[in-house]
């Protein structure tokens, strides 16, 4: 395989050539809530694939399953799969979700270019909403499927492509629906992350937890009538603090986590324990009848969700018995099971030696880490009875997926499809 020719190809690419393609995905604004542009995305998206040769499939979520995610939803919620059997004896599917968060322009720092018109700087920054979290990665991967087709090259996989919808809000990705009618298969690539020499052990779950508190509303003028529920949630806020430090104690058997700022131990990955929200009262004359508060937990994998769901319970109905409240109810919302990944297989070794090659660094300058942020591939990994999976992307540490002035590299972009190719099409 001559690696040369491949890598003179892509850099070759013309930046108008690959910014065409990046502003047609970008431009399409797939905003999740509502998510009512989908199936717009997939009418751009698919004939790129078809022209391919690959045979496409639209795959709509039952109503029934997104009437179970509690947001405000538009629109059917289509997610294409594009398939090609090169009669290899291996699958893979590579996953892209199309949602993106929304792209506010309020606030101390606005964005530098309007965030759904893909924009490029002099330096090579490409600018707007999904870039790095994720179209930029469907962009190469794309490029990557032009190129190989150019230089008659014949992949080693039956290769999906996955182009998915929700995965920014959860309980019920439209991966998840695709995995359960068994659309996925074989090693599971997720173009998301960073190109950074990292490979990912695991990623947390992502566990809402709503707990309201009711009391007895009076005027404050004669407060002893009443029971004011922002102060009698205390106590639960005490017990809540104590499972805190008792959470964050924990770490992960096996799988290495971040470094921490001003230690240096190493810490494997560790659950999370936030106490996001709270909300109470209408006016400083009412007695506040009720508090909301709501938590949110990261659940590593070393963890079961119906043992992080009890102790939870245990410390509200704790902190309950030492309030006045007349009623406490608490919701769970499972955005995402926890998933850990086998950074061993064979296809994760393939890439780390195809990442010393094209980003010329040794083997020590590739590290394995668990992240905290929560991936939909937790509910692939729980379906499926997979850990492999990849997770893998074009993104790099200062893409700032979700905030302002999301972006990515041209160079970092063109080192990704390189890699693409050789993992594709090399005998490693």
């Amino acid at each position: 395989m001559n690696f040369e020719k491949i890598f003179k190809e892509v850099d070759e690419l013309k930046k108008q050539e690959i910014m065409a393609l990046l502003k047609e995905l970008i431009g399409v604004p797939t905003i999740v809530p509502p998510g009512d542009n989908y199936q717009d995305y997939v009418n751009t998206i698919s004939p790129y694939f078809k022209e391919l040769g690959y045979d496409l499939k639209e795959v709509v979520v039952p109503e029934k399953f997104v009437k179970e995610i509690p947001y405000d939803l538009k629109g059917p919620r289509v997610n294409l799969v594009a398939t090609k059997n090169y009669g290899a004896d291996k699958d893979i599917s590579f996953y892209g979700h199309m949602d993106v968060v929304p792209a506010p322009n309020e606030g101390a720092k606005k964005w530098r270019f309007p965030p759904f018109e893909a924009t490029i700087i002099g330096s090579g920054k490409i600018y707007g909403r999904g870039v790095a979290d994720m179209k930029g990665s469907m962009v190469a991967l794309i490029l990557a499927l032009q190129l190989i087709e150019k230089l008659d090259l014949t992949p080693k996989y039956n290769i999906n492509v996955l182009n998915c919808t929700d995965e920014e809000i959860g309980i019920y990705p439209g991966v998840r629906y695709l995995a359960e009618q068994n659309y996925v298969k074989g090693t599971i690539f997720c173009m998301e992350g960073i190109i950074d020499p990292i490979i990912f052990a695991g990623c947390a779950g992502a566990l809402n937890i709503i707990v309201e508190a009711m009391g007895r509303s009076c005027h404050s003028g004669m407060n002893f009538m009443g029971i004011n529920s922002i102060e009698e949630m205390i106590p639960i806020l005490v017990e809540l603090m104590k499972l805190k430090k008792i959470v964050e104690s924990r770490e992960s058997k096996d799988i290495p986590g971040f470094p921490r700022p001003g230690t240096d131990r190493q810490w494997n990955m560790t659950p999370m324990f936030n106490l996001d929200i709270i909300k109470g009262g209408e006016k400083p004359n009412i007695v506040p009848d009720l508090c909301s508060l709501t938590i949110n937990r990261r659940i590593i994998p070393d963890e079961k969700y119906e043992d992080v769901k009890q102790e939870i319970l245990d410390a509200i109905e704790t902190g309950k018995a030492n309030s006045k409240l007349l009623d406490v109810k608490t919701t769970f919302i499972y955005d995402y099971p926890a998933v850990k990944m086998n950074v061993n297989s064979p296809d994760v070794l393939k890439l780390k030696e195809i990442m010393k090659i094209v980003q010329d660094i040794p083997e020590e300058k590739i590290k394995t880490v668990g992240m905290s942020g929560s991936t939909d591939m937790g509910y692939v990994s729980e379906i499926l009875n997979t850990n492999d999976i990849i997770f893998y992307g074009v993104g790099n540490a200062g893409s700032n997926p979700h905030g302002v002035n999301e972006t990515i590299k041209l160079r970092d972009l063109k080192t990704y499809i390189k890699e693409l190719i050789l993992f594709l099409c090399s005998d490693f």
